[in-house]
């Protein structure tokens, strides 16, 4: 299956490549961090959405590394290199814990790129979302004010919503038979694509190369995965496995539904709702889904990926234990090549103890 993930990261470097020209064309691009703000909301203000970090940058850590303490979450780490790198015309900074929101009040000391902040809450229900709610229409009314949209389209939204809805539902229709590296990169390419060509892009992808026999399945939840950060999809392929993503750069980024108009408020309902984040409380819905998706998959065993210094996922690591009825791997990651390969020992190491069939 190397071929069809070879095949799968050259589409993501070429969509960036022509992110890239586009910008250059003079589309204005609006970046997020957050799966929780509606991208079609900002096509809908006439705004290319990417979701960053687009891409680890080990190569590239000694400029952030000038800017931030050597314990910061190592995602932060990302977005700091990307913020420098012209990731976007305009970042939409949502808070989403403490280190986020001072890297975004902060962000003018070292990029040029303006940052429209709001805060996330940390609780769900109605009055939760008609906090957050406000504050989205507020970013989308200072866009109008400094000059970055001239007013919001609800058809523009709508196209871009299903056809976000109809990729996604295609690549969870084959989740099972996509090997995991390819699988994660074609998730990747919603990061900063037009889903309205995604569809067919994969679909040629896909059937241009051999169904996947996968002879287990597990689950990966937790913080975002990055490209480049391929330890635990690759250590389950080459033992023979599938992993399906279930976090929120999974299958957990899109909504679970339509609205049933295209104006702000409702795009921003489906989007709230359908969180399943950890740092969401009460967090039992972060936990039943958990449960439903190992059911649905038939999954062995759960991993959950937490990054080192950011304790969102793995201060309830114990609680996710108990509550969780499959196997539990919990891993404390970064995105340096140590780090990586002790990825590969734990992740081999939990796949062994689960007495699975695998290709090793």
């Amino acid at each position: 299956m190397e071929e069809l993930s070879t095949r799968a990261k050259a589409l993501y470097t070429q969509e960036l490549a022509d992110l890239s020209a586009l910008r250059a064309s003079g589309k204005r691009t609006a970046a997020l961090a957050c799966r929780t703000f509606p991208p079609a909301v900002l096509t809908g203000l006439g705004l290319r959405p990417v979701r960053i970090p687009f891409a680890t940058s080990s190569g590239m850590k000694r400029k952030g590394k000038t800017l931030v303490r050597q314990d910061v979450c190592p995602l932060v780490m990302e977005l700091v290199e990307n913020i420098q790198s012209d990731c976007a015309d305009v970042i939409i900074g949502m808070h989403t814990c403490d280190t986020i929101r001072r890297l975004f009040q902060e962000s003018d000391r070292f990029s040029s790129i303006p940052v429209h902040q709001l805060q996330l809450p940390a609780t769900t229900g109605e009055a939760s979302f008609r906090f957050f709610n406000l504050q989205v229409k507020r970013v989308c009314d200072d866009l109008v004010l400094n000059g970055y949209s001239t007013g919001y389209s609800p058809g523009a939204a709508a196209d871009w919503y299903s056809s976000t809805l109809e990729a996604s539902e295609f690549v969870r229709s084959r989740m099972m038979v996509i090997p995991p590296v390819a699988l994660q990169y074609i998730l990747h390419l919603f990061r900063i694509a037009d889903p309205s060509t995604l569809k067919q892009k994969i679909e040629n992808l896909l059937d241009n190369s051999p169904a996947y026999s996968p002879k287990f399945t597990l689950v990966l939840s937790g913080s975002p995965v990055l490209p480049g950060d391929d330890a635990v999809a690759e250590t389950v392929e080459n033992m023979g496995g599938s992993l399906i993503p279930v976090n929120c750069t999974g299958f957990q980024m899109f909504p679970s539904g339509t609205p049933d108009e295209y104006s702000i408020s409702s795009i921003v309902k489906m989007y709230f709702d359908s969180m399943k984040c950890v740092r969401c409380r009460p967090n039992q819905r972060t936990f039943e889904h958990l449960s439903r998706q190992i059911s649905s998959t038939g999954a062995s065993g759960l991993i959950v990926k937490s990054l080192v210094f950011c304790d969102l996922w793995f201060t309830e690591k114990a609680r996710i234990k108990e509550r969780i009825t499959a196997p539990v791997l919990t891993l404390n990651t970064g995105f340096s090549q140590g780090e990586s390969e002790r990825t590969e020992v734990r992740v081999e190491a939990f796949i062994q103890s689960l007495g699975v069939k695998t290709s090793v």
